[in-house]
């Protein structure tokens, strides 16, 4: 039995199947995509829980210390606890002084110090990294020169003239200007 205008092979019978093949291609890959998000989704949410627990373990055993911690430190007495905190600053301000640059001190005084310049004292303070510098100075242009060699150098700032007078000759020493200059030394900028 004949159709008439039925026509397996014609292009719109081939179009249809092409399309209701690739429909079914794409339904497919999204299903598979579908299925690695599930698989994902359970997997990270069994791994939320282990972690939820591990968690909640940890701040029991946390919890459990602090208490430990509490009962130990109510049985110190105050006056030990006191004796361990002067131990422990004067640990500190050797370990301060310990790692205070001395050598990088002076090697980047001896960059900025012009020769007609002649420095006494050095009063380093290890806390903060402020320096006193006392000196003197032949005039007052070889002390400007020596602030501003201060100044341009980056290990150090806030560079301050706090003092200055005339000193008047004494024997064999000449004589010049005293200063006293206030700095913050930072070893860590080079």
């Amino acid at each position: 039995m004949l159709i008439p205008g039925f026509n397996l092979s014609g292009t719109d019978y081939r179009r249809a199947r092409r399309e209701v093949v690739l429909s079914i291609c794409v339904v497919g890959i999204l299903g598979l995509f579908l299925a690695g998000q599930i698989a994902l989704w359970s997997a990270g949410r069994g791994e939320r829980a282990a972690i939820a627990d591990r968690l909640a373990r940890m701040e029991g055993e946390l919890r459990r210390h602090q208490d430990e911690l509490r009962t130990t430190m109510a049985r110190v007495p105050s006056e030990g606890v006191k004796q361990y905190e002067a131990k422990v600053t004067a640990y500190n301000r050797i370990l301060e002084a310990s790692a205070f640059s001395w050598m990088g001190l002076l090697v980047e005084l001896e960059r900025s110090v012009p020769p007609s310049v002649f420095l006494s004292e050095i009063f380093p303070d290890l806390a903060t990294g402020q320096v006193h510098l006392r000196g003197v100075a032949r005039s007052f242009d070889d002390l400007s020169q020596l602030l501003h060699a201060l100044e341009e150098r980056l290990t150090f700032r806030d560079v301050y003239l706090l003092h200055q007078a005339e000193k008047k000759a004494q024997g064999d020493k000449p004589e010049g200007l005293e200063f006293s200059v206030s700095l913050i030394y930072r070893a860590d900028r080079k």
